[in-house]
Protein backbone atom coordinates (compact mmCIF):
# COMPACT_ATOMS: atom_id res chain seq x y z
CA UNK A 1 0.00 0.00 0.00
CA UNK A 2 1.53 3.20 -1.19
CA UNK A 3 2.12 5.71 1.51
CA UNK A 4 0.91 9.72 1.44
CA UNK A 5 3.99 11.54 1.00
CA UNK A 6 2.56 14.13 3.12
CA UNK A 7 1.25 12.07 5.75
CA UNK A 8 4.64 10.01 6.20
CA UNK A 9 6.67 13.45 6.48
CA UNK A 10 3.64 14.37 9.23
CA UNK A 11 3.83 11.02 10.98
CA UNK A 12 7.90 11.54 11.20
CA UNK A 13 7.72 15.11 12.46
CA UNK A 14 5.37 14.07 15.01
CA UNK A 15 6.74 10.97 16.29
CA UNK A 16 9.20 11.81 18.78
CA UNK A 17 6.57 14.64 20.48
CA UNK A 18 4.12 11.77 20.93
CA UNK A 19 6.12 9.53 22.14
CA UNK A 20 7.93 12.58 24.70
CA UNK A 21 3.88 13.03 25.67
CA UNK A 22 3.22 9.56 26.33
CA UNK A 23 6.74 8.97 28.47
CA UNK A 24 5.91 12.14 29.93
CA UNK A 25 2.28 10.97 31.13
CA UNK A 26 4.01 7.62 31.99
CA UNK A 27 6.41 9.35 34.70
CA UNK A 28 3.18 11.33 36.05
CA UNK A 29 1.71 7.78 36.73
CA UNK A 30 4.77 6.45 38.06
CA UNK A 31 5.16 9.30 40.44
CA UNK A 32 0.98 9.02 41.68
CA UNK A 33 1.83 5.18 41.68
CA UNK A 34 4.90 5.80 44.66
CA UNK A 35 3.27 8.57 46.23
CA UNK A 36 0.74 6.01 47.63
CA UNK A 37 0.15 3.90 50.80
CA UNK A 38 2.57 0.48 50.82
CA UNK A 39 5.85 -0.87 51.23
CA UNK A 40 8.86 0.71 49.48
CA UNK A 41 9.92 -2.81 48.54
CA UNK A 42 6.47 -3.54 47.42
CA UNK A 43 6.52 -0.53 45.20
CA UNK A 44 9.56 -0.69 43.84
CA UNK A 45 9.02 -4.20 42.34
CA UNK A 46 5.85 -3.42 41.22
CA UNK A 47 7.64 -0.32 39.35
CA UNK A 48 10.22 -2.35 37.96
CA UNK A 49 7.11 -4.52 36.39
CA UNK A 50 5.38 -1.55 35.29
CA UNK A 51 8.20 -0.25 33.44
CA UNK A 52 9.36 -3.98 31.95
CA UNK A 53 5.99 -3.74 30.23
CA UNK A 54 5.76 0.09 29.49
CA UNK A 55 9.10 -0.22 27.39
CA UNK A 56 7.08 -2.81 25.11
CA UNK A 57 4.73 0.10 24.08
CA UNK A 58 4.88 2.05 20.53
CA UNK A 59 4.51 5.28 22.56
CA UNK A 60 8.30 4.41 23.84
CA UNK A 61 9.81 1.33 21.73
CA UNK A 62 8.97 2.81 18.35
CA UNK A 63 11.86 4.39 16.91
CA UNK A 64 13.26 2.38 13.72
CA UNK A 65 10.11 3.49 11.50
CA UNK A 66 9.75 1.98 8.23
CA UNK A 67 7.45 3.23 5.62
CA UNK A 68 6.32 -0.80 4.76
CA UNK A 69 4.65 -0.01 7.93
CA UNK A 70 3.53 2.99 8.50
CA UNK A 71 -0.14 2.69 8.84
CA UNK A 72 0.30 -0.67 11.46
CA UNK A 73 2.77 2.29 13.46
CA UNK A 74 0.09 4.33 13.38
CA UNK A 75 -2.84 1.87 14.72
CA UNK A 76 -0.70 1.17 17.30
CA UNK A 77 -0.10 4.06 17.91
CA UNK A 78 -3.88 4.48 18.93
CA UNK A 79 -4.52 0.81 19.89
CA UNK A 80 -2.35 1.58 22.93
CA UNK A 81 -3.78 5.29 23.39
CA UNK A 82 -0.41 6.92 22.85
CA UNK A 83 -2.10 9.35 20.35
CA UNK A 84 -5.48 9.65 19.42
CA UNK A 85 -7.74 9.62 16.00
CA UNK A 86 -8.04 13.25 16.84
CA UNK A 87 -4.24 13.44 16.27
CA UNK A 88 -4.13 12.49 13.13
CA UNK A 89 -6.14 15.84 11.94
CA UNK A 90 -3.80 16.77 9.39
CA UNK A 91 -3.41 13.46 7.70
CA UNK A 92 -5.03 12.78 4.70
CA UNK A 93 -8.58 11.42 4.73
CA UNK A 94 -7.79 7.88 3.53
CA UNK A 95 -4.92 7.32 5.95
CA UNK A 96 -6.90 8.24 8.80
CA UNK A 97 -9.88 5.34 7.40
CA UNK A 98 -7.27 2.70 7.04
CA UNK A 99 -5.85 3.58 10.52
CA UNK A 100 -9.77 3.42 11.71
CA UNK A 101 -10.44 0.59 10.14
CA UNK A 102 -7.24 -1.58 11.97
CA UNK A 103 -7.78 -0.51 15.44
CA UNK A 104 -11.80 -1.80 15.77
Amino acid sequence: MDVNERDWKLFRKYLPDWQENYMEKLIKDYIEFLKGDGLASDKFWELEKKIKADRKNPGVLLQDVRRSNFHVHLASLVGYEVISMKDLDGFSDETKEIVERMVR
